[in-house]
């Protein structure tokens, strides 16, 4: 995984999802999270085997940014069987900042090995499919002083660029503040310089990633 600070945009669940497979009588519950890090892992793993206690496994894996984190568990279940495959479904779709529990529920029936990893892998890959994937990109967050003559010049150019307008304040100049996609953003830094003479010149503020 590469590097944090030097990731343009990330896959992440916009919100938690779930899934239900059966296979011989066991039922697999797959639940997938979005997750920043350590804690949050740890607090939403306390949370699924406390509303499953009569469980028998609760399967997992996730990836962090942060330190660069992938883990998993096969919470006793064969090696390998389990929290392997729900890791692989994890970096096939690319998805990072998330936890993915598959949670069973066993029907008596043994499913073998090969049958447990297709079984987790089937799952896992369900919740993903029923989730809101969001891409986070860098964002930039910036403000724009404009001068009434050039608001019009501004507003035009806007639409060229994928951002985000936060606030428009009307006083002695039109105040505009934006967060733009990173890599749009010194294309609209030279943009507007260019456009307006160097009147207006975009103010940076900080740099974060976002959904846009």
């Amino acid at each position: 995984m590469a590097d944090a600070l030097q990731l343009q945009e990330y896959r992440t669940p916009g919100g938690a999802a779930q899934s239900l497979y059966e296979q011989k009588k066991s039922r697999f519950i797959g639940q997938l999270f979005p997750a920043a890090d350590q804690q949050q892992v740890d607090a939403l793993l306390a949370q699924v085997r406390k509303q499953h206690r009569e469980a028998r496994h609760h399967t997992y894996a996730y990836r962090l940014r942060t330190d660069h984190v992938e883990r998993s568990s096969d919470d006793g279940e064969p090696q390998g069987t389990a929290g392997r495959p729900i890791l692989e479904v994890l970096q096939k779709a690319q998805i990072t900042d998330a936890l993915l529990v598959v949670t069973r529920y066993f029907g008596g029936v043994l499913l073998g090995a090969s049958g447990l990893l297709r079984a987790y892998s089937k799952a896992a890959s369900l919740a993903v499919a029923g989730a809101d994937i969001i891409t986070m990109c860098t964002c930039i967050d910036c403000v724009l002083t404009v001068p009434y003559n050039l608001y019009g010049v501004i507003q035009n150019m806007l639409p060229g660029y994928t951002l985000q307008i936060s606030d428009t304040r009307f006083e002695v100049d039109v105040t505009l503040a934006l967060t733009v996609k990173g890599s749009d953003y010194q294309r609209l830094v030279d943009e507007v310089t260019e456009r307006t003479d160097g009147r207006v010149v975009p103010k940076k503020i900080k740099s974060h990633f976002s959904y846009l």
